[in-house]
């Protein structure tokens, strides 16, 4: 299979290449990865410069009791978290780099990651009526976030692409 052959040969809807069953497994693993390596980053050295740990499901509470009047569970808040790491920004990672918004896949996975931040801070803090980007908030967590979800998109993609790579 050529180069040419994976944009042409691929599965599409309405025009947009999607993943085989394959690629979702592969980006799937590699989101695992990605999301291990986050969860060290948001609660072992981020204590110690931010004062606290990175708590995504405290941001996923706030916005949905903030949207719909609803407060989830630690735990779906947490399971919504680990599903938007593990499918949901690598399936968003996947459909953006094979449907024309690429540098290379070697920055690719970096550059998404240091995206799915302003995803969080940028846009769901603020509709949980929070800081835009926690910059109110002095700065440490918004760079320890960055930091943390640059190296998650980084690993994710690389895992993900080795992966669909080998096959």
């Amino acid at each position: 299979m050529t180069a040419s052959s994976l944009v042409t040969d691929r599965p599409r809807i309405i025009g947009i290449a999607i993943p085989t069953a394959w690629e979702l497994w592969a980006l799937a693993i590699g989101g695992l990865a990605g999301l291990c390596l986050w969860e060290i980053w948001a609660n072992v050295p981020t204590p110690y410069v931010a004062g606290g740990p990175l708590e995504p499901p405290t941001l996923i509470k706030a916005l949905f009791q903030r949207q719909i009047g609803w407060e989830p569970s630690t735990e779906i808040a947490k399971s919504l978290h680990y599903f938007t790491g593990v499918i949901g920004y690598p399936l968003g990672y996947f459909l953006l780099t094979r449907n024309g918004v690429s540098v290379g896949r070697n920055v690719d996975g970096w550059i998404w990651g240091a995206f799915t931040t302003f995803i969080a801070l940028g846009l769901f803090a603020v509709l949980a009526g929070l800081p835009f980007m926690l910059w109110a908030w002095g700065g440490q967590l918004t760079i320890m976030s960055t930091i943390g979800h640059t190296l998650y998109g980084g690993l994710a993609a690389y895992v993900a692409e080795f992966m669909i790579a080998r096959r």
